[in-house]
């Protein structure tokens, strides 16, 4: 009986398996049967070498009739081995051993034998082709060839080495063996003619696991078996090339590369049909490319095939932020802040990266020094990005959103472009980062994650950075700072070498930082000579003066991780290094007074070569009213002059009567002078709280930072004159210009404030106790001091002269009008005898009162001698505080 089938392999010159139709429960039936009357030569394999012409013969036979749909008889069975034995039929009719026997690959077999009628004229037929295939030299039957082959059954070379010589080469090479939808055994048709088989793993794929031959143990995993044989209907003992592209991680002749087949490429196909996944591992070092292979994959997703069947597509969200921005800082070597065109600062991770790891050794100042090293590749990452990204506009995309977890806080991770550059791949193709290897099906990652990995892989091939043998970097960088003796070795030649090149590693305050400079590898704290900037509060309890905090802000976007020029003059006696700062050539301390951000030092700036500059600035700063000269009126300043030249031979003398509203510290409050306005203003709440009270919050009303509103106090639950200091998701923190006192409210308890109720000026005048200071609340001491300030002032109206004014700060002496108005009864001094303050002289209102800084340091030398206070372990007014003449 005449049957059809398809050749699957072809096993010799005289043997093939045929394969029958698919069915639906599993694959289709196959059987092997070796052709009736003719033998082939063997072929070889791990433990023999090939008969003569065995391979040829084989290949004759695959190249005639494999993937092809034949007809075959079965003629016999021998019964010991059950091989199978009969008749096979090219499409076209012809007999595929009377083909072998004429082309000279097979001959007859002695004693063959047949069940057909027709025996002896097939018998005679095949005698006769041989005999004529004998005379004409073909095949085996050519004397001048010798039929062998030179082939490597197993890998014996260096992988490596065989790598390199043939990578990105395609080879010819037949598919002997097919293990799984993605895993190959390859015959190599090299170029020198030898032959080599090895295993071969498709780049960027991974396909479901089979069942392994002779291995009950193993299974098949879903859509395994079809995966396989999907493959071997289109490749097995097809003629394909293979291209290497590397060795596997398990090494021996293990590799992975690509097939290419005249019909497309065989991942990419395996992807399409949701039949395979791509792997991250190796689909970089597929030749065509990951972007085939993703989008193939994808196809597959979107069609739920096969073992995609199950897909649930991630929910695109729509609330996906794509932006322009600025960047204004760099965290680490994979942390950005950027701020947006809406002036909102935002914290960045780069997408998919990982910051080069720290490597052995210090990398923080030690115990006894303040200088830095670090080991590794972490400060060249910084430094990269410092330089293509600071104060520059890039793009970014976020990718998706880390949650809080395991202490650390919840991230943005984003890819960021600057000049058409990917940031994150720019920092691995260096070496300085690498990229994340996500869990499968992790859609969490990059959008351009692909050439991350494809950056990654170059740079581990040209050793670079993280991937060099070489040992790891060592930075070392001196603190300059560290102390005045230090400081003094450095500012010979700082001050010679004239402008020199820094970076702005920390702004303190608008005139105050700490840089960075690469020349000399040194990092020093630097001052700005000839201003002050308005002093920022370090908590948030600590008030900042007036426009302190703007100072620090603009100095921060304009210099903050910038590379400046500095000019250095001198150092004082901390080791602070004093001089000029510039940035794309403007004098920043001309920059912070042409703002009204800052005042003239009249020390430093007088010593100043910009000295003119300096004063220029702040001359149009007072004309113009900006920043702290807001309020400046000339004629104030005229008269002050005046006042200070007719009061120089004495005191100046201007009592005032007060009561302390607020206390801040033992010597920093808040004062309400006693004045007709103060009876307005009980008026002004009186009314205010019985307007409040009688109507319903207005929900379309919203605070802002700046205004002027009305707050409900949390202690007594009355209306106050309130300022909006902050805005946060803690509440609304308010200022009552009435009193001094600041606290954070829920929306709910703050209120617009009519404009009749904003015609009386704030109450609450800011102030210090002259020529003597306490400590703050959060330092030692600071609390009694508090306490003892509270003891003498509170619910009490006294009398106070007002020795100098700040700024809007009034520097006070002040009295208990119940006693004498002297010297010697004055709070000031009553906190020094207690050891609660310590004399701090100002240089500027000094003149004509040394009498009574005379007896405060009598007093205060005394309360060292009986250990009063803060002197209870002795003189502690050695520090820069207590001496320092900066004002």
């Amino acid at each position: 009986m005449v049957n059809k089938a398809t050749v699957k392999n072809v096993l010799s010159g005289d043997t093939v398996i045929l394969r029958g139709k698919p069915r639906a429960n599993g694959p289709p039936p196959e059987r092997l049967l070796a052709l009736s009357n003719v033998q082939a030569p063997r072929l070889g394999n791990t433990t023999r070498s090939d008969e003569p012409f065995g391979y040829a013969a084989r290949e004759f036979l695959r190249k005639l009739v494999v993937g092809k749909e034949v007809s075959f008889v079965s003629d016999y069975t021998v019964p010991t081995t059950q091989r199978e034995y009969g008749s096979l039929y090219l499409p076209n009719g012809d007999n595929v051993a009377e083909l072998g026997v004429k082309a000279g690959w097979l001959k007859v077999r002695e004693g063959g034998k047949t069940t057909r009628e027709d025996q002896e004229e097939v018998l005679d037929k095949l005698e006769l082709l041989q005999s004529e295939a004998q005379a004409a030299g073909l095949g085996m039957w050519d004397s001048s060839e010798k039929g062998t082959r030179e082939v490597s059954f197993s890998f014996e070379r260096d992988a490596q080495a065989f790598l390199n010589k043939y990578k990105g080469k395609p080879l010819d090479a037949v598919i002997e063996q097919v293990r799984d939808g993605a895993t190959f055994r390859v015959l190599l048709i090299l170029p020198d003619a030898t032959q080599q088989f090895i295993t071969l793993y498709l780049s960027g794929i991974k396909a479901p696991a089979c069942k392994r031959d002779n291995d009950d143990q193993s299974v098949s995993e879903p859509f395994g078996e079809e995966c396989k044989f999907f493959v071997e209907s289109r490749l097995l003992q097809r003629g394909v090339k293979v291209i290497l592209e590397g060795v596997s991680q398990s090494g021996g002749q293990n590799f992975i590369g690509s097939v290419q087949h005249p019909a497309g490429n065989i991942a990419e196909l395996l992807l399409s049909q949701g039949l395979a996944k791509c792997v991250d591992w190796s689909i970089t070092m597929a030749t065509c490319g990951p972007a085939p292979l993703r989008q193939a994959e994808k196809s597959a997703k979107e069609k739920k095939l096969r073992i995609w069947r199950d897909f649930v597509a991630k929910k695109v969200d729509t609330n996906a932020t794509e932006f322009d921005a600025t960047v204004v800082r760099i965290v680490t070597g994979d942390t950005i802040i950027v701020k947006t065109k809406a002036g909102v600062e935002k914290k960045i991770q780069l997408a998919s990266v990982k910051q080069a790891p720290r490597g052995t050794g210090s990398t923080a100042p030690n115990s006894k020094s303040r200088d830095i090293k670090e080991v590794g590749y972490q400060f060249e990452a910084r430094e990269f990005l410092r330089k293509k990204l600071i104060g520059k506009p890039v793009h970014v995309t976020i990718d998706y959103h880390k949650p809080a977890q395991d202490g650390f806080e919840a991230k943005d991770c984003a890819t960021v472009i600057a000049s058409n550059h990917n940031i994150a791949e720019q920092l691995i193709v260096r070496g300085l980062a690498t990229a994340i290897r996500h869990r499968k099906d992790d859609d969490n990652r990059s959008h351009c994650y692909d050439q991350l990995l494809v950056a990654e892989r170059k740079a581990e091939e040209e050793k670079k950075g993280l991937h060099s043998p070489k040992e790891q970097p060592v930075v070392r960088i001196v603190d300059a700072s560290e102390n005045a003796a230090k400081s003094r070795q450095f500012l010979t030649f700082l001050k010679r070498s004239g402008k020199v090149h820094a970076v702005v590693d920390f702004v303190a305050n608008g005139s105050r930082m700490f840089v960075w400079v690469p020349k000399e590898n040194c990092r020093l704290t630097f001052v700005l000579s000839g201003v002050r900037a308005p002093r920022v509060g370090r908590t948030p309890n600590d008030k900042s003066e007036p426009f302190g905090q703007e100072a620090l802000d603009f100095v921060s976007q304009k210099c903050l991780q910038h590379d400046v020029e500095i000019e250095i003059e001198n150092v004082d006696k901390i080791g602070s290094f004093v001089g000029s700062l510039f940035v794309n050539g403007e004098n920043l301390a001309v920059a912070l007074l042409s703002r009204g951000l800052a005042t003239i030092h009249e020390y430093s700036a007088d010593e100043s070569h910009y000295v003119n500059q300096l004063y220029g600035a702040e001359r149009d700063a007072k004309t113009e009213k900006k920043g702290i000269w807001s309020t400046y009126k000339p004629e104030e300043e005229e008269e002050q002059v005046a006042q200070d030249q007719a009061s120089s031979a004495g005191p100046h003398r201007e009592y005032i009567d007060i009561v302390v509203s607020d206390i801040i510290s033992g010597s920093h409050f808040y004062v309400q002078k006693v004045t007709d306005e103060i009876a307005k203003l009980e008026t002004v709440m009186s009314e205010l709280g019985q307007y409040q009270n009688g109507r319903p919050a207005d929900p379309t009303f919203k605070a802002r930072v700046g205004e002027n509103v009305s707050a409900k106090f949390t202690e007594d639950d009355c209306w106050y004159r309130a300022r909006v200091k902050r805005i946060s998701h803690e509440g609304i923190e308010v200022f009552y210009i009435d009193f001094g006192n600041s606290e954070t409210l829920s929306s709910s308890r703050v209120r617009s404030l009519p404009e009749n109720f904003k015609q009386l000026k704030a109450q609450a005048h800011e102030a210090t106790l002259s020529f003597v200071k306490s400590p703050e609340v959060n330092e030692d001491y600071g609390i009694e001091a508090l306490e003892r300030f509270r003891d003498l002032t509170g619910n009490k109206q006294l009398v106070a002269n007002v020795d100098a004014r700040d700024g809007n700060v009034l520097c006070l002496t002040i009295f208990d009008f119940r006693k004498s108005t002297s010297a010697e009864d004055s709070v000031n001094l009553d906190m020094v005898k207690d050891g609660q303050a310590y004399v701090t002289p100002k240089v500027r209102y000094a003149r004509g009162n040394e009498t009574i800084l005379k007896t405060l340091q009598e007093a205060q030398e005394e309360a060292i001698k009986r250990r009063r206070g803060m002197f209870e372990y002795g003189d502690i007014t050695g520090n820069e505080d207590v001496t320092s003449t900066h004002y």
